[in-house]
């Protein structure tokens, strides 16, 4: 059996996740797909223009949409992130912006020397490529979603370290053919995105997308390691934690078959909560999978 392959290059990027644009490419499930993402605004700030004339939205343009045949919705996308290749990285300072932004008097992006697996940010300090997807969404069943804020059931900007080379996000379908976008990857990025903002990048990554009828999930679940991340979203924190905790209750009642008081133990013992990225209430139930039995036939330990 022949697996396609594939390659979107960053020409057909957009500011938002849109249902009813022409798809860039359409493959069947099972694809290897490589996106090309763009660093068109970082490049522009680099040659002069001003951070306000560029709209915040074009910071988060991402590369799509992949059309994956036979998806559908109620179905969960699986997307295995085999590589993530940094072609330009970018540290940016914008005076104003995020927490950190009145601590800086100017505002600048320089392009920043890739060397031997690090980031040369000057002759005294190398940090390690680390990189990962700041956006990757699916369409919503019509009209756009922002790709800025807030995080969507259906992906957006997440900005997790955890989506790096070796994890896999699941991600609900909304409308027929999933339609899949991917962008604002990141260098390197602190956990949280505490400045708002990472080392930026321009990326080549390549993904295995796959419709999982085995897999039911009402918003974003993340497996790293032996980790199952719950991306809990809403109005509010509290909220945000009610939905990520619901969600980890549910793994462990239908997909290991825990009965409640089990279900319940197991996450006084084990669960642990952390907020997410920036962009809206945010909050991942982690979910430790090493304690549990492995043999409940659970889609997303493998």
């Amino acid at each position: 059996m022949t697996v396609d392959r594939v390659i979107i290059p960053c020409q057909h990027r957009r500011a938002a996740l849109e249902a009813h644009a022409p798809p860039a490419a359409r493959v069947s499930s099972g694809a290897i797909v490589e996106f090309q993402t763009s660093d068109e605004p970082y490049e522009l700030l680099a040659r002069g223009i001003p951070p306000e004339s560029l709209s915040l939205e074009r910071f988060n343009q991402v590369t799509g949409p992949l059309a994956i045949i036979g998806a559908r919705p109620g179905q969960a996308l699986r997307i295995d992130i085999l590589d993530i290749i940094i072609e330009r990285a970018w540290l940016v300072s914008l005076r104003g912006f995020g927490p950190l932004g009145s601590l800086i008097a100017e505002s600048r992006c320089e392009e920043v020397t890739l060397l031997d697996g690090t980031l040369a940010i000057s002759e005294c300090l190398r940090i390690p490529v680390q990189p990962s997807i700041g956006c990757i969404g699916l369409a919503p069943a019509r009209g756009v979603s922002s790709t800025f804020r807030p995080v969507w059931p259906w992906g957006g900007n997440l900005d997790l370290v955890e989506l790096g080379p070796g994890s896999t996000i699941w991600l609900p379908v909304q409308r027929s053919e999933a339609y899949l976008y991917i962008g604002d990857v990141h260098a390197a990025i602190g956990a949280g995105e505490p400045a708002h903002v990472g080392i930026e990048a321009a990326a080549r990554v390549i993904v295995r997308t796959t419709v999982d009828p085995e897999v039911r999930c009402r918003a974003p679940r993340i497996r790293t390691g032996h980790t199952l991340l719950l991306v809990g979203v809403g109005p509010t924190l509290s909220a945000a934690q009610q939905h990520a905790l619901q969600q980890a209750l549910e793994v462990l009642r239908t997909e290991f078959a825990l009965p409640q008081r089990e279900a319940y133990a197991y996450a006084c013992a084990c669960l642990a909560y952390r907020f997410g990225g920036p962009a809206g209430p945010v909050v991942l139930a982690e979910l430790p999978l090493q304690p549990l039995s492995y043999s409940s036939g659970m889609r997303t330990s493998s």
